[in-house]
């Protein structure tokens, strides 16, 4: 879409914010997104009690012979260590054993990454617990026995704020001059009076290709003639042109040598482009669902959390096919990941009546 008279466009320029804002959302949640979760010190998470034991002063119990049955299945935790103490630290498991008496396992050394650990089913009613060194552990997700910590929530998204490649910006048209081949229409013989004003634009560069890049100014004179002006090198930051108001009917363009020029904010005549779309919280609609999977890249379990339950989790791989199926009914789950190969998967989840999708890579 060019922007040509800028009061033929600014009473749809609303309309087309929204319709832009819902096409990036839609892209935000196929794309895959590495939002890390907010972290946790075992010290700080009120998941672990005081322990009796000075060398082990950190206990996460995982059941107790109260609970009957449910004590005598498997009991397992999972860990997510994102930073260690200088001097390390430990984790062994704590259990009753058939007589009532207690085992105590050997001390495992624990890792920046996945830490897990299962304590097999019993046919008796125990206590099962795991005891840390050192409450200096940082994780950003816990899982006991498939319940996700809550010392640890992933914060939502930021809104997507996005920036625009010349080349990738409808705005721009193909110029016929291969050195110029991007060209910004700010006004035509057409528009009549409109077109004998100031034109001027203003692009916000964030990046430029290797070798720099260029515009000029392309005007029709009052003879009707062409003229061309000087080229003048984009900077990074701000760049701005107005030509001056004249008194007859005329053609302005802003021709570019390259569409390798990256910018997150363009005006043309006092209009936004609709290229660049930042989306405040109050924007967002009321549809959207958060979902964000992690760590991502994973090396053997990923931890799925939404605001929503998740209905239904699928893991695609590649060519389409489904490659592991859960039906969760909450919105934080667990799944183990060493089932599948090292590859990028596609991560979707029925979510308040809707799939979303997320990209996951197993490594």
């Amino acid at each position: 879409m060019n922007l040509i008279s800028s009061f033929n466009r600014k009473s749809s320029k609303n309309l087309f914010k929204k319709i832009k804002i819902f096409f990036l959302l839609a892209v935000f949640s196929v794309s895959s997104f590495n939002v890390f979760a907010q972290t946790s010190l075992i010290s700080a998470c009120s998941d672990f009690v005081v322990g009796a034991n000075v060398n082990w002063p950190h206990v996460l119990v995982a059941t107790t012979p109260d609970s009957g049955a449910a004590s005598q299945g498997d009991q397992t935790f999972t860990m997510n260590v994102t930073s260690l103490p200088s001097a390390g630290a430990n984790f062994r498991v704590a259990k009753t054993v058939a007589n009532g008496n207690w085992f105590f396992g050997p001390p495992q050394t624990m890792t920046v990454g996945l830490n897990s650990i299962t304590v097999s089913s019993v046919t008796f009613d125990r206590a099962v617990k795991f005891q840390f060194s050192s409450g200096d552990v940082e994780f950003d997700a816990l899982v006991l026995n498939e319940d996700t910590s809550d010392c640890v929530v992933p914060p939502p998204p930021p809104p997507p704020s996005t920036s625009s490649l010349i080349s990738d910006c409808g705005d721009f048209v193909v110029g016929a001059n291969v050195n110029w081949p991007y060209v910004l229409v700010a006004t035509t013989p057409d528009s009549g009076i409109a077109s004998r004003g100031d034109q001027t634009f203003t692009m916000n560069v964030i990046s430029l290709p290797s070798g720099g890049a260029n515009f000029r100014v392309y005007k029709t004179t009052a003879n009707g003639n062409d003229f061309f002006g000087n080229p003048i090198a984009l900077i990074l930051g701000s760049n701005s042109f107005t030509v001056p108001s004249v008194a007859f009917d005329r053609a302005v363009k802003f021709q570019f040598s390259s569409g390798d020029v990256e910018f997150d904010a363009l005006n043309l005549n006092g209009v936004d482009s609709e290229c660049i779309v930042n989306i405040t919280a109050d924007e967002i609609p009321e549809h959207y669902v958060f979902l964000n999977a992690f760590p991502n890249p994973s090396n053997g379990g990923l931890f799925i959390k939404s605001n929503d339950p998740i209905e239904l989790l699928e893991i695609k791989d590649i060519s389409g096919r489904v490659v592991l199926q859960e039906n969760p009914k909450k919105n934080k789950v667990h799944i183990k990941t060493s089932q599948l190969k090292n590859s990028f998967y596609f991560l979707s989840c029925f979510i308040k009546q809707q799939w979303v999708t997320r990209k996951i890579i197993i490594n």
